[in-house]
């Protein structure tokens, strides 16, 4: 997949026309769609009749996912692999719009939404004014944490660590731009223990689940469509989350981003406290 090099801090992408791609829920295993359009002054979340600016919705990281909360309480569940194509590509200036209960799994990575955005898009050279972060921010403790530092573009560094020798310790660097995004993050599935995954299921989450849109990771080995697409595809997934995740503070970021074994509620109280400081969300 073609992509041009930023020679800038960002690149921008933007709609030339909406597209829908339907699947099942990864948690609620219910059929779900997705409409993305382009628009003015995104991106913006519509679901239910309500819309709003992602910048204004509220933020739940505590269901094996990241969650987007309205006034009246509804949400839409797992929308972080769908928000990090958006981030990773630089489409900012989008309308998306929900059908069910969260965002539909597709393949449990970023890459067929990655792919929809390219199809349908072309570089453009506005985007949302880039939030420059002056000093550096913290959340978490000791063992797991998220920091954030002042940097002229947006890097992450993400390390996990796992009791499973399958997995191990693993970290991964990154300067975001869309080529690199492609390359190095957007294939990343999403994973689960094996041991975790009866009792995820008894409280309704995983239901949409299969290797079909993940990895399980268990005592006899992992267990993968295809087999792993890198060794350390587990930590590029914790990559795609955090990008995506931090969509939540409505435009690009100025900052080095190091998550140590942290997860979306750590990502997200991190992009509240970005939130506060960028002074809310600005249009394109």
């Amino acid at each position: 997949m073609a992509v041009e090099r930023s020679s800038g801090p960002f690149s921008f992408r933007c709609l030339t026309e909406g597209f829908s791609l339907r699947g099942v829920g990864l948690h609620s295993g219910r059929d779900c769609v997705l409409t993305v359009e382009p628009c003015d002054g995104g991106p913006l979340l519509r679901h239910e009749g309500a819309e709003m600016p992602l910048s204004r919705l509220g933020l739940v990281g505590t269901g094996r996912g990241s969650d987007y909360v309205f006034p009246d309480g509804h949400r839409v569940r797992t929308c972080e692999h769908v928000l990090s194509a958006l981030v990773g590509l630089g489409a900012w200036g989008v309308r998306m719009t929900v059908e069910g209960p969260e965002m539909p799994a597709l393949d449990g990575c970023a890459q067929r939404m990655a792919e929809c955005v390219m199809e349908h898009s072309e570089p453009c050279g506005a985007g949302p004014e880039p939030f420059a972060l002056a000093a550096p921010l913290r959340v978490g403790d000791e063992s797991r944490f998220v920091a954030a530092f002042p940097s002229s573009r947006f890097c992450v560094t993400c390390v996990v660590r796992y009791e499973s020798p399958l997995i191990g310790t693993q970290m991964l660097d990154l300067v975001l731009e869309p080529g690199a995004y492609l390359e190095q993050v957007a294939r990343a599935r999403t994973f689960a223990m094996e041991a975790e995954l009866e009792a995820l299921r008894a409280r309704g989450m995983a239901l949409g689940g299969s290797l079909d849109n993940a990895v399980l990771v268990g005592s006899g080995g992992i267990r993968a469509s295809g087999g792993l697409r890198w060794p350390d595809e587990f930590v590029r997934h914790k990559a795609l989350d955090l990008i995506g995740d931090l969509a939540a503070v409505g435009r690009p970021l100025c900052a080095h981003v190091v998550a140590v074994r942290a997860g979306h509620e750590l990502h997200l109280r991190l992009a509240e406290r970005l939130r506060a400081l960028s002074g809310g969300h600005r249009g394109s």
